[in-house]
């Protein structure tokens, strides 16, 4: 018979996703062997290498690349008919608030298929800063929020709070330049990054100082998506999220000598007292697709 096994496309959209076979583990409840053989698999029946092996994790081969969309809408799909039959499709308006940094390169395509799996929700989304979507979501200002904290450091979220917090995806940071400035770095390490009351901004300078890595602020960018176009550029170094990494960008390894930084963690905000059931099924749902 043509065509995917259902569970196997799953698997290897959760892979791409967290960009490693152990750290899709724990969100798809299965061992990282019964992973491994379902990718194997789906490499097998595609006749193509799906993903490229390394010690820091997985990426994705042209092929990959151009599976992961399909597989994405089907995954989104089958949630989307699974929840109709039930009556449990959700409509009216959500006001959603998503910090630029979750899947900066991908978010638009999200929404795409959240349109188009639920065409009785209308979604109302901003793009914010974590500090300021807590804010807004305190005063009820929004319905939902998607925010990042890191998992070591000054920005790691109290054990209370983060119990209360639906994890979505947990993802390395890394440092990043153009190839060709990353042939050859400077002395001074030449930083690009977000204004100073940016979580990643405050990261990154808080590790060199504490590593003694000499560094010059070179450039600063009003978004994620200005920050890569800089960076990409060959302007200078900065930090983003494995996700955020896109063409003309390359991760700076150990012979760089740079500072291990944390890993980001992105989780929904916790529900609030008596909010309506709309508001808690579509929490529900967007902590599935937004996974897809």
């Amino acid at each position: 018979m043509r065509g995917f096994e259902f569970d196997q496309l799953k698997t290897f959209a959760a892979v791409a996703n967290v960009g490693s076979l152990s750290a899709a583990a724990p969100l798809l409840h299965l061992s990282q062997s019964t992973i491994s053989e379902q990718v194997r698999k789906l490499e097998v029946r595609a006749g193509v290498p799906l993903f490229l092996r390394s010690k820091r994790g997985v990426e994705l081969t042209p092929a990959g690349t151009r599976l992961l969309e399909h597989a994405r809408r089907l995954v989104a799909l089958n949630e989307a008919a699974f929840d109709e039959v039930r009556g449990q499709a959700i409509k009216g308006e959500l006001r959603v608030a998503i910090t630029e940094y979750f899947r900066t390169n991908e978010v638009a395509g999200l929404l795409v298929r959240l349109r188009d799996c639920y065409p009785q929700l209308s979604l109302h989304v901003s793009a914010m800063k974590s500090a300021d979507i807590e804010v807004a979501y305190a005063k009820r200002q929004i319905d939902l929020g998607v925010v990042m904290h890191l998992s070591s450091g000054p920005f790691r979220p109290a054990a209370a709070d983060a119990d209360t917090r639906w994890e979505l995806l947990r993802e390395p940071l890394y440092w990043v330049a153009s190839p060709t400035l990353a042939e050859q770095l400077p002395q001074a390490l030449p930083l690009v990054l977000l204004p100073g009351d940016c979580m990643m901004h405050q990261v990154a300078v808080r590790s060199l100082e504490e590593n003694d890595i000499p560094y010059v602020l070179v450039h600063s960018a009003s978004g994620v998506a200005g920050l890569q176009s800089m960076l990409a550029a060959g302007l200078g170094v900065g930090c983003l999220c494995a996700s955020a990494i896109g063409e003309g960008l390359v991760r700076l390894g150990p012979k760089h000598r740079l500072p291990v930084l944390p890993d980001a963690v992105f989780s929904l905000m916790p529900p609030h007292p008596g909010e309506g059931d709309t508001v808690t099924q579509a929490r529900e749902v967007l902590a599935r697709q937004l996974l897809v």
